[in-house]
C-alpha cells in the first residue's frame, strides 16, 4: 500500500508539472502572438476600435440600466446577455491596453541600447583624448628638457682655449659652428676643464679651512686672556677710586651715563650728544641727565631689533605661517576657556601714544636767579619730540603775579616766533590721530607735553626738508636755542622781581641811565593779573583787538593809578618775548566822566607816548616795565594839571599846555635841565 501510495504521489507531480510547462508554453506563445500583432497592426486601427468599443459599451450600460427600470419574465435573460457582451468588449479594451503597452516597451528599449552606444563612444573619445593629452605632454617634457650642465657657469671658449692644456683643446684646432657633434664634444672638453678646476679649488678651500680653525685656536686663546685681564682691571680701577675722587674724575659716572646713552633713540641721542658738548665748552653750571628705566630701555631697544628681523621674514614666511595656522585650525579641538577681551581700538591708541622708555632732562641756572628744568621725550610712532619743563622759584618771589610768569611752561611759549607748542610739526600726525578715533592734538598737549619746532630741529629733526637725524642741524640749533632759554629766563626773572614790587603798589627804583623824572603826584595804588577774556570785554581795548596786536598767549595785569578824585584803569599785555616788545597799555580815566582812545584824544596820544613813542638807547628787562609804570603817572599828572589847572596844582615841567588845532597835550619827556615835556 506504501508503494502504491508513492507510486500516485509521484504520478500526481509529473502530472502537475506537465500543466504547468503547457500553461507557460501558452502564455508565451500568446505573448509572442501579441507582441508580433502590436508591432503589425497600426495605431490608427486600435485607437478607431478602442472609440468603438467604449461608444458600445456606454450604449449597453444605457440599455442595462433601462431593463432594470422594466419588470417582467424576459427581462433577466436579456440583462444577462448584455452583460456578457460588455464583458467580451471589456476583455477588447485590455488586449487594446496591453498591446499599447507592447509598443511603448519596444522604443524605449532601442532607445535605451542606442543610449548605450552613444555612452561608449564618447567613453573611447574620452580615452582617446586623454591619450593625446599624455602624448602632447609627454612631448613638451621633451622639448623642454634641460640637462644640469646647462646651469653650470663655465668659463667662455677664448678663454678656455687659452688656459685649457692642449690634450683637450688639440681637437678643437678647426672648430666649426654649425657642427653640433662638434658643439657637443666642446661642451664636454669645457665640463671637464670644469671638473678639474674645481677639484683644485676644493684642495686649496681645505687648506684654508685648517689655517682658519688654527686662527679661530689662536683668537680663542687670546680670548680667554683678555676675559682673565678683565678682572684683573676692575680691581685696579676700584683701587684708583680714591685717586678719581682727590682729581675729580668721574669715570665711573661718565662710562654709566654712555652706555645708557646707547639706549637713547636716534634724535635724542643726538641731542644729548651736542648738549652735553656744548655744556661743557660754555656752560659749566648747566646739567645734563638721562631720565628712566635702563632695564625697560633695553628691552625696548631688543624688541625694536626683532621687528626689525621680523619685517624682513614676513614676506618669505606669510605663506607658509597661513598654511600651519589653517591645519592647526582644523585639528585643534574647541575649548572653552575665559579670554579677556582687548578692544583693537584702543590697542591702536596704546601703541601710537607710546613713548620712548629713557628721556634727556637739561637744568638751565642764572646766577642768584631761577633755574629751569627741560625735559625731552620721544614718541617713535609720531616720529616728534615733546617737551615738559618745570621751574624752580627762588624764595624772594611770593607775589601771585610774579610768580606767574615764572610758571612751568609760560617760560618756553614763544621761544621762537608763533611757536606754541601746540600743533605737531609733523603733517602724518593729524592723519594718525584720526585713524585711532582721537582728535586734535592740542587735546593731548597736556599728556604728551609741547612740541616746539626749536625743540624738533635740536633733535636734528626737519618735517619741512624731510631730514631726520641730521648732526649740522642740531649743532647750530642747540646753542641758539640754549642762549634764548637763558637769556628767556633772565629777562622773567628780572620781569618777576619787577612784578614782586608792584604787587605791593610800589614803582621800583629806576637807574639813573634812564632819562625819566622820578617824582609823581600821581601813584599805583593797585596791580593785578589779568585775562584775555577780560581784555576783550572792557569797552576801551577794543582798538587794540581790532590791530590783532593781542594774542590769548600773551600775560594780562590791570593796573590802577590815582590822583586824588582821579582813577586811572589800564591793562598791561606783556609778550612772551618781553622785553624784545615792550609791554602794551591800554588806558580808560574816570574823571569828569569816562574817557579812552575811543573818546578822548589825549588818552590816545598818551597811550602813544608809552606804547609807541619809547624811543631809549636800549631797553633792559630789568626796568622795561617799571619804567613805563613811571612814565604813565607822570602822564596823568600832566593831563590832570593841563585839563583842569585849577584843582590840580603843576607838578611836572612843560612849556605850552596844549598845542595845535587838536589841543595836544606835552607827553614827549626831553632831557633839557631838569627835565621839560613838550608836545
Amino acid at each position: 500500500m506504501v508503494k502504491e501510495s508513492s507510486s500516485l504521489k509521484k504520478k500526481r507531480k509529473s502530472g502537475t508539472s506537465a500543466d504547468n510547462e503547457a500553461e507557460i508554453d501558452i502564455y508565451k506563445k500568446s505573448v509572442e502572438f501579441e507582441e508580433k500583432e502590436a508591432l503589425n497592426r497600426p495605431n490608427d486601427t486600435d485607437a478607431q476600435i478602442y472609440f468603438t468599443t467604449c461608444k458600445e459599451i456606454r450604449q449597453l450600460f444605457g440599455e442595462i440600466s433601462e431593463l432594470k427600470m422594466k419588470s417582467g419574465s424576459d427581462v433577466r435573460p436579456k440583462i444577462i446577455e448584455k452583460t456578457t457582451e460588455v464583458c467580451l468588449l471589456l476583455v477588447l479594451l485590455k488586449k487594446l491596453n496591453r498591446m499599447e503597452k507592447v509598443r511603448l516597451v519596444f522604443p524605449k528599449e532601442e532607445l535605451a541600447a542606442e543610449k548605450q552606444k552613444v555612452d561608449s563612444i564618447n567613453l573611447q573619445y574620452q580615452n582617446l583624448l586623454y591619450e593625446a593629452n599624455h602624448l602632447m605632454s609627454e612631448y613638451r617634457k621633451c622639448f623642454q628638457f634641460k640637462s644640469k650642465d646647462e646651469h653650470i657657469e663655465l668659463v667662455p671658449v677664448e678663454e678656455f682655449f687659452a688656459e685649457a692644456p692642449e690634450n683637450l683643446t688639440k681637437k678643437f684646432t678647426k672648430f666649426d659652428e654649425n657642427d653640433e657633434l662638434v658643439k657637443h664634444e666642446l661642451r664636454l672638453a669645457r665640463l671637464e676643464w670644469e671638473l678639474q678646476q674645481r677639484i683644485h679649488l676644493a684642495d686649496m678651500c681645505k687648506k684654508l679651512e685648517e689655517e682658519k680653525k688654527k686662527l679661530e685656536a689662536d683668537i680663542g686663546e687670546r680670548r680667554n686672556k683678555l676675559d682673565k685681564l678683565g678682572p684683573l682691571l676692575s680691581s685696579v680701577m676700584e683701587a684708583t677710586k680714591p685717586v678719581q675722587e682727590h682729581l675729580g674724575l668721574h669715570i665711573d659716572k661718565i662710562q654709566a651715563e654712555h652706555k645708557l646713552a646707547s639706549l637713547l633713540p636716534n634724535p635724542l641721542y643726538l641731542f644729548y650728544a651736542n648738549i652735553d658738548a656744548y655744556r661743557q665748552v660754555n656752560d659749566s653750571r648747566m646739567s645734563v641727565e638721562i631720565v628712566g628705566d635702563q632695564e625697560e630701555a633695553s628691552q625696548w631697544k631688543e624688541l625694536e631689533l626683532a621687528e626689525d628681523d621680523d619685517e624682513e621674514d614676513e614676506d618669505n614666511e606669510a605663506e607658509i605661517e597661513t598654511q600651519e595656522v589653517e591645519e592647526i585650525v582644523e585639528t585643534k579641538k574647541r575649548r572653552h576657556r575665559k579670554s579677556v577681551h582687548i578692544d583693537p581700538l584702543e590697542e591702536k591708541k596704546r601703541k601710537l601714544l607710546q613713548v620712548h622708555p629713557l628721556s634727556v632732562q637739561v637744568t638751565v641756572t642764572t646766577k642768584d636767579g631761577p633755574s629751569i628744568k627741560i625735559r625731552l621725550s620721544y614718541y617713535p610712532k609720531l616720529e616728534i619730540v615733546t617737551v615738559s619743563s618745570s621751574v624752580d622759584i627762588p624764595s624772594n618771589i611770593t607775589g601771585n603775579a610774579a610768580r606767574e610768569v615764572l610758571s612751568n611752561e609760560s617760560v618756553l611759549v614763544e621761544l621762537v616766533g608763533g611757536d606754541f607748542g601746540l600743533d605737531s610739526p609733523n603733517p602724518c600726525t593729524p592723519y594718525q590721530l584720526k585713524k585711532v578715533g582721537l582728535g586734535s592734538f592740542q587735546s593731548l598737549v597736556p599728556d604728551l607735553g609741547y612740541v616746539y619746532t626749536w625743540a624738533q630741529k635740536m633733535c636734528g629733526i626737519d618735517f619741512l626738508n624731510k631730514m631726520t637725524g641730521s648732526d649740522h642741524l642740531s649743532q647750530t640749533n642747540v646753542e641758539s636755542v640754549m642762549k634764548t632759554i637763558k637769556k628767556r629766563l633772565k629777562s622773567r626773572y628780572a620781569l618777576a622781581k619787577q612784578l614782586e614790587e608792584l604787587e605791593r603798589s610800589v614803582i621800583p627804583v629806576l637807574p639813573a641811565s634812564v632819562d625819566l623824572p622820578r617824582t609823581t603826584i600821581s601813584s599805583l595804588t593797585k596791580w593785578s593779573s589779568g585775562t584775555y577774556q577780560g581784555f576783550c570785554e572792557a569797552q576801551f581795548t577794543e582798538g587794540l583787538l581790532e590791530a590783532e596786536l593781542i594774542s590769548p598767549n600773551d600775560i594780562f595785569y590791570k593796573a590802577t593809578i590815582t590822583r586824588d578824585n582821579a582813577n586811572l584803569q589800564a591793562f598791561v599785555v606783556i609778550k612772551n618775548d618781553y622785553p624784545s616788545i615792550p609791554p602794551i597799555f591800554s588806558l580808560c580815566l574816570n574823571y569828569n566822566g569816562t574817557r579812552h582812545s575811543q573818546n578822548d584824544d589825549n588818552i590816545r596820544d598818551m597811550e602813544r607816548s608809552i606804547n609807541v613813542d619809547w624811543n631809549h638807547e636800549f631797553s633792559n628787562a630789568n626796568w622795561l616795565l617799571s619804567a613805563q609804570i613811571m612814565s604813565l603817572c607822570v602822564g596823568l599828572d600832566i593831563y590832570l594839571e593841563t585839563e583842569d589847572p585849577g584843582t590840580f596844582q603843576q607838578n611836572t615841567m612843560y612849556i605850552k599846555s596844549t598845542c595845535a588845532r587838536n589841543r595836544r597835550k606835552p607827553f614827549k619827556f626831553r632831557n633839557i635841565g631838569v627835565g621839560v615835556y613838550t608836545q
